[in-house]
């Protein structure tokens, strides 16, 4: 093999351009003394250095390569990566997940929002026969008597319910109370058309329709203080309790153009329907488990019955305050 070698006209040394820093071979070598820009050489430096190292250069050639190969595997390293995230990124566009925005809402709401819903529903099942009690009357002959007998049925199971709904949301808790309600008056509800010809059956769907129903506020109360911190509960209730008077108004809107069309029946069928909708879209809602831990944590018997005594003492006071009049001593409520 050949190397190109570069003369140094001052000292006559001959270098390897690019490693002139690696050890040197030595070589001996004849040159012609000549004079170089007017200047003899020096007879004694017949000797110079050359930075030819093959080996060297091989050693270079293969670090080379290595760097080459390397730069190569890094380059389809990246190509992977490169492929896997357009992949990703083609699954996100193909497969898009919408998320609705009730989706990260924090679970009391979700549970206070649904429970409001329900007594819309409710409301909604009380007043709907109020509009198609006139039809019904046509139907089936009923005079103010008999149709003031059918209307009235529903508060009987609705008075009867109250104080043991209480009782039960106490013993099951509010929630169950609250599922087997809704599921009882929409099973009652969808019901009415079948047993209209049946006076017995028809009133007796209204009183279940009226338990159901009543059971429903003590069952929502015992969820909300179970589930609600103290700061929010009142905004609860009022939220869950107004469901009754937005059931009212939509009741009386839906209930008149849906006889117009499909027939008494269909308000019936339909607000049944919801009801039941409901009691399995329930089933998906869960309580914050983590808010109370245990029974509910209610002030002691002494500092409340200490609150009581200085409540009595404070509305006393104005009571036992006396002053003199004419020499007699005499109290005067101030």
């Amino acid at each position: 093999m050949m190397a190109k070698f570069t003369l140094n006209p001052d000292t006559k040394i001959c270098y390897y351009p690019a490693y002139t820093t690696q050890k040197a071979s030595i070589f001996r070598t004849s040159i012609k003394s000549q004079n170089w820009n007017g200047l003899p050489i020096n007879p004694s430096l017949k000797r110079f250095k050359v930075s030819c190292s093959i080996k060297e250069k091989e050693t270079e050639n293969a670090e080379e390569k290595r760097r080459i190969l390397k730069g190569l595997k890094v380059n389809d390293e990246l190509e992977e990566k490169v492929s896997l995230l357009e992949a990703e990124i083609g699954e996100k566009v193909v497969g898009f997940v919408w998320n609705p925005p009730w989706k990260n809402l924090p679970q009391r709401y979700k549970l206070i929002g649904t429970t409001s819903l329900a007594f819309i529903i409710c409301n909604m099942d009380k007043v709907n026969l109020s509009v198609a009690i006139i039809p019904m009357s046509h139907e089936f002959g009923w005079n103010s008597s008999v149709a003031g007998l059918v209307q009235s049925s529903f508060f009987w199971g609705y008075a009867l319910s109250q104080l043991p709904g209480g009782w039960l949301a106490k013993i099951f808790g509010g929630r169950k109370v609250l599922e087997v309600g809704v599921l009882a008056w929409s099973l009652a509800t969808a019901l009415v058309p079948i047993l209209a010809g049946f006076m017995p059956g028809l009133i007796l769907s209204r009183i279940l329709v009226g338990m159901g129903e009543g059971v429903s506020p003590s069952a929502a109360t015992d969820l909300i203080a179970r589930t609600i911190p103290i700061e929010e509960r009142s905004r609860a209730v009022s939220f869950v309790f107004g469901g009754l008077s937005v059931g009212s108004v939509l009741g009386l809107l839906l209930a008149p153009p849906l006889i117009q069309s499909y027939g008494w029946e269909s308000v019936f069928y339909m607000f049944g329907f919801f009801g039941i909708t409901w009691f399995l879209g329930f089933q998906f809602v869960k309580e914050d488990q983590h808010l109370f831990s245990g029974e509910l944590s209610w002030p002691k018997f002494d500092s409340w019955n200490n609150s009581w005594n200085s409540s009595l003492e404070e509305l006393g006071d104005p009571l036992t305050v006396c002053e003199t009049v004419n020499t007699v001593g005499r109290c005067k409520l101030l």
